[in-house]
C-alpha cells in the first residue's frame, strides 16, 4: 500500500497535469469532497497552496486565477484579494457569475 496524498497535494497534481484551468467544483469533483462543502474546502487549500508552491519552486511555478465573470454583462472581477466566487455582479446586480478558475505554471 502506498502512502496517501495530502489534499493539497493532490489539487497540485491536477493543476500542474490540467490540459485546462479548472474551478473550485471541478476540483471538488475530481477529488471525491463532498460537493456541499467542496468549493469552500477547495478555495481554503488554493490560498496555502498559492504560498507554499512559489517558495517549493524556489520562485519558478506558481499557481494563477482567471478571476470570475458575470454571465450577463461581462464584468471581470478583477480587483479579488483571495480566489473566491462573487454571489452577485456590482454592475449589474445579477447572480450569474461564472467561478474562477486555477492552474500552475511557470512564474
Amino acid at each position: 500500500m502506498g502512502i496517501e496524498e495530502t489534499i493539497r497535494k493532490r489539487i497540485i497534481r491536477l493543476l500542474e497535469n490540467s490540459s485546462t484551468p479548472l474551478t473550485a467544483s471541478e476540483i471538488a469533483l475530481m477529488l471525491g469532497i463532498d460537493p456541499r462543502e467542496g468549493e469552500r474546502i477547495v478555495y481554503e487549500h488554493i490560498r496555502h497552496i498559492a504560498k507554499s508552491i512559489r517558495r517549493a519552486s524556489g520562485g519558478r511555478k506558481a499557481i494563477f486565477m482567471e478571476p470570475p465573470m458575470c454571465k450577463d454583462c461581462g464584468y471581470v472581477f478583477r480587483d479579488l484579494k483571495e480566489p473566491r466566487r462573487p454571489s452577485k455582479c456590482p454592475r449589474c446586480r445579477s447572480h450569474r457569475i461564472m467561478p474562477p478558475r486555477f492552474y500552475i505554471d511557470k512564474a
